[in-house]
């Protein structure tokens, strides 16, 4: 049981540090904000070794809204945040701690591709 609690805590905060750096990444350009709304699945890396930890489901909205729902199941956490863009950066907070992250995207076709602490992850838009 500590050993789940201790991994969901990690998990959460990989996430909340994943949502900023998305919120940095986004161009000004509302055509460069209408190809990131949506949700788009993939499957989450550890920073530190690089392996797949489990499936993550990445959700912004119109609304300036930020999502991430990571597992499955009972066993899914989500993480509600806010983005914005600024100069050329998508800037997200965490709505419950606040916390601010950034990181570098790009969008090409139906693949987000997302740099957080030099690991990359790659997601597939939900049609």
């Amino acid at each position: 049981m500590k050993f789940n609690r201790i991994n969901q805590n990690k998990m959460k905060h990989l996430l909340v540090i994943l949502a900023c750096f998305i919120a940095l990444g986004c161009s000004t350009n509302p055509q460069n904000d209408k190809q990131l709304i949506g949700k788009w699945v993939g499957t989450l890396k550890d920073q530190q070794t690089g392996g797949s930890i489990e499936k993550i489901v990445l959700e912004f909205t119109k609304d300036g809204n930020f999502m991430q729902h990571l597992g499955e199941g009972d066993m899914q956490n989500t993480i509600e945040s806010i983005y914005e863009i600024q100069n050329d950066k998508l800037i997200c907070i965490d709505k419950q701690s606040k916390e601010k992250t950034e990181a570098k995207y790009e969008v090409k076709n139906d693949t987000l591709t997302i740099v957080l602490e030099g690991v990359e992850n790659s997601y597939t838009k939900v049609k």
